[in-house]
């Protein structure tokens, strides 16, 4: 009989709590909501797209002109962004949120540019981190450990896309456009 009363007490208890956290609160940061970190999944979301587009479009661009190495790069590269655009798809499913409709301004650099492309490139990226930075910040700001830990990776891919493109631009300055252009046939 004790241990039947023991464990009456214990599912009581644990009941108890489970009351308590229910009626608890979320955390409230000035500032801060959970509109707002939809707000910045739905941009992360267009600006995946977006790259997704212009990167892949400059890769079939290179690839016809000649620079295969190069636009193997930028393959690859839109592929990652496609599958940073299906993260942000499947956290605003989570939140069941519309995202309805994609709102992707068009890619714009001059065709032949090379130092055009990398520097469209470059900005897209920067956006994407900082979009993907203040995410993370407005989750955790909310109490959203998911959205943040789901974002991380991102930031990550957005972070190396700034040296690549970066990285580009100093050997251009250093080696000159044309030397640049003779290594990526």
């Amino acid at each position: 009989m004790s241990d039947d009363k023991t464990i009456d007490k214990l599912l009581t208890e644990q009941n108890e709590q489970v009351e308590q956290l229910d009626q608890t609160i979320a955390q409230e940061v000035p500032g801060y909501s959970s509109d707002m970190v939809i707000e910045l999944l739905k941009k992360s979301l267009s600006i995946h797209w977006q790259q997704t587009t212009a990167l892949s479009a400059q890769a079939i661009h290179l690839e016809r002109w000649g620079y295969t190495k190069l636009s193997d790069i930028l393959r690859k590269d839109a592929e990652e962004e496609h599958q940073h655009a299906i993260i942000n798809l499947k956290r605003l499913e989570f939140f069941d949120i519309d995202y309805q409709p994609f709102m992707i301004s068009p890619p714009v650099w001059k065709r032949h540019d090379m130092i055009s492309m990398i520097q469209y490139n470059l900005e897209s990226v920067k956006e994407a981190s900082a979009t993907e930075r203040a995410t993370i910040v407005a989750a955790r700001a909310v109490g959203d450990e998911m959205t943040a830990n789901i974002m991380m990776p991102l930031l990550h891919g957005s972070e190396n896309g700034i040296q690549l493109y970066e990285g580009y631009l100093k050997l251009i300055e250093q080696m000159g456009i044309e030397n640049f252009l003779s290594l990526q046939a």
